[in-house]
């Protein structure tokens, strides 16, 4: 772990658990997170050695080749590919489907070190666009049912050590894994990334379970984990530490996204936000359920929904999420950025819609005052932003204002970060352009005295039931 990450993390986890403890009271709710002891069952057979095909796993020599070739010889037989103790140096690798990729516990797979390691390696035909962000990666599969990773051990790209600054398409993932349906990754590690740690894209049936990230600030856009038009996916009990999105979902396509379980993880987000929905959000986005999760430190959004490329949004169910040390807790937006669907700038997406939102039972605590703090939820003119209802929330923010902010001018075009308002005019909620925005039993209080009220609506249809606001 890159050793201001360390520090940082370790700073953070102490004030606000001293911070917990002095603030607390009855009426501040908890997400209910359990913590899991992972069964690591023994790898499937038949299990084939990659030593026996000729790897040395000595962290010196490339094993590319041997491994390659257990994995085309596993391919299909619903066996495995085993890397047992030792420290196993590779180039790109391409995962076939009905097959266990198993990383013992005391196994690493090593991220070769030269540019040629990672050469391009795409879907073809393309169908998504975001494929051509993300070209490159460490283990490729493609068109690969029923494919497992497991055993317990560490996928490591050696980001920290050897650094690469190029532009995102060209440095690799950790893991790609394309058009494939009943996927499993489950207790498995992956550090040190070069780029986004991990991507899905148009998968279904994909479980994500066990599953350890540390991506620390070596470099830019080291993303958790990354859903792209993906249907029916949970991700649960996952421990990620994140450079950048922590745990993104994303829509490039008429696939969209749906049936999204996102259940018992802990996240961590260095440079920016813990759990987002969008930015890339053209197609539909129906059913999520985001339940008992907690943000340990993110240095802009907690929950981020987006709607910018014209996705309609709908379904969204967020209960039990524990957050510390965030800017902005909520950030809920609905606009059209000034891109189209083939990355051009000539003419703008439509303009799509969030509804029917639910967020209950979350506590925020130790919010932090680096880049402007407040919750919005929001929609440019005309954006249908409806129905969406906080309830059982205990806010604790910063304060401090003696006047009142001028409103930021906002670039409805522009990338929708969740501190593009500056300081709003509520110093815990903005709401401008919405119907049916309901606050029920919420829970609110600056630790400054603050000139604003802690919730400003502009152009919305806003209900408050039972709120309190705590002097």
């Amino acid at each position: 772990m890159h050793p201001l990450f360390r520090i940082l993390l370790a700073g953070f986890a102490l004030a606000t658990s001293c911070y917990a403890q002095l603030t607390l009271g009855p009426s501040a709710p908890a997400a209910k997170m359990t913590l899991v002891t992972p069964h690591i069952a023994p790898p499937p057979a038949p299990v084939l050695d990659v030593r026996k095909f000729g790897a040395k796993g000595d962290g010196v020599s490339y094993d590319t080749a041997a491994i390659q070739k257990a994995i085309d010889k596993c391919a299909g037989t619903g066996g495995s590919v085993l890397l047992s103790t030792g420290k196993f140096l590779s180039a790109q690798l391409t995962l076939r489907g009905n097959m266990t990729f198993y990383i013992e516990k005391d196994a690493v797979l090593l991220g070769g070190t030269r540019p040629e390691d990672y050469p391009i390696l795409v879907p073809n035909p393309v169908n998504n666009s975001l494929t051509g962000a993300i070209r490159r990666s460490l283990l490729y599969a493609d068109l690969a049912d029923k494919l497992v990773l497991d055993g317990g051990g560490v996928i490591d790209g050696q980001g920290a050590q050897v650094q690469m600054f190029g532009k995102e398409p060209e440095r690799p993932s950790l893991l790609r894994i394309f058009n494939s349906n009943d996927v499993t990754v489950r207790n498995v590690s992956m550090h040190n990334p070069r780029m986004w740690t991990q991507v899905y894209l148009e998968c279904k049936r994909l479980l994500l379970d066990n599953v350890k990230v540390l991506a620390p600030p070596t470099c830019e856009n080291l993303d958790g984990m990354d859903i792209c038009d993906c249907h029916d996916v949970v991700i649960r009990n996952c421990d990620v530490k994140a450079e950048d999105d922590g745990i993104c979902l994303k829509t490039s396509s008429r696939t969209g996204l749906k049936n999204i379980t996102i259940t018992n993880n802990t996240v961590h987000c260095y440079r920016a936000n813990a759990i987002k929905i969008g930015t890339s959000s053209r197609g539909p986005i129906e059913n999520l359920q985001i339940l008992e999760n907690t943000v340990a430190f993110a240095k802009y959004g907690g929950l981020c929904l987006e709607s910018v490329d014209g996705s309609v949004m709908s379904n969204v169910r967020v209960e039990g999420l524990d957050m510390q040390a965030v800017a902005q807790p909520f950030f809920i937006r609905v606009a059209t950025r000034g891109t189209t669907r083939d990355g051009g700038k000539d003419k703008r997406p439509p303009l799509g819609s969030i509804s029917n939102v639910r967020i209950e039972r979350v506590r925020v605590l130790a919010t932090h005052d680096k880049t402007a703090p407040s919750s919005t939820i929001t929609a440019v003119n005309d954006g249908v932003l409806k129905n969406i209802l906080f309830k059982n929330i205990y806010v604790e923010m910063p304060g401090g204002l003696e006047g009142m902010p001028s409103m930021a001018k906002v670039d409805d075009q522009g990338y929708p970060q969740s501190n593009i308002f500056g300081n709003p005019p509520g110093y815990a909620f903005y709401v401008k352009n919405a119907q049916n925005i309901v606050f029920e039993d919420v829970s609110i209080g600056a630790l400054k005295r603050d000139v604003r009220p802690w919730l400003k609506a502009d152009k919305s249809e806003v209900q408050t039931v039972r709120c309190e606001e705590r002097k």
